[in-house]
């Protein structure tokens, strides 16, 4: 009896240290990841026209996989966030993944995503991509009317 008291004893200890806060010694960042908006195309004529070249950068420790980066991306058009529409088809033929501490370019079109066409208007905008554990910076872009 004495036995299976000491087991049931270290089983709860053992369960309260591993559920417990400290349990992990060192806490993971919030997100290992950042997101650079870093176009310098500011004007565009139509808004069917509309992407933008970005930085993903791995600040973390671990191996990141981009096409599933890209599938996780929404937009975030003049404060609103959007996400992929899921009948446009992601071209991807680039990296199996990249490593800690580097980043990897890519291009993201708005039409790859659910926004409504009305908000698509002619004038200045504010675009930023957003994913599960970060946001990038906000770019300001000007719609030109058609004449």
């Amino acid at each position: 009896m004495k036995t299976l008291t000491t087991i049931l004893l270290l089983a709860a200890v053992i369960f309260l240290k591993s559920t417990s806060p400290a349990a992990d010694g060192v806490q993971k960042s919030p997100s290992s990841l950042e997101l650079v908006l870093i176009d310098d195309h500011v004007v565009f004529n139509t808004a069917t026209n509309i992407s933008m070249e970005m930085i993903f950068r791995n600040v973390g420790e671990e191996k990141m996989k981009p096409y599933d980066l890209l599938l996780g991306l929404s937009v975030v058009w003049d404060g609103e966030e959007y996400g992929r529409d899921p009948k446009q088809f992601i071209a991807y033929n680039g990296l199996l993944e990249f490593g800690p501490k580097s980043g990897w370019r890519n291009r993201v079109s708005l039409s790859d995503f659910l926004i409504p066409p009305k908000l698509l208007t002619s004038g200045r905008h504010t675009v930023a991509v957003r994913d599960a554990s970060a946001g990038s910076n906000t770019q300001t872009v000007f719609i030109e009317a058609q004449k």
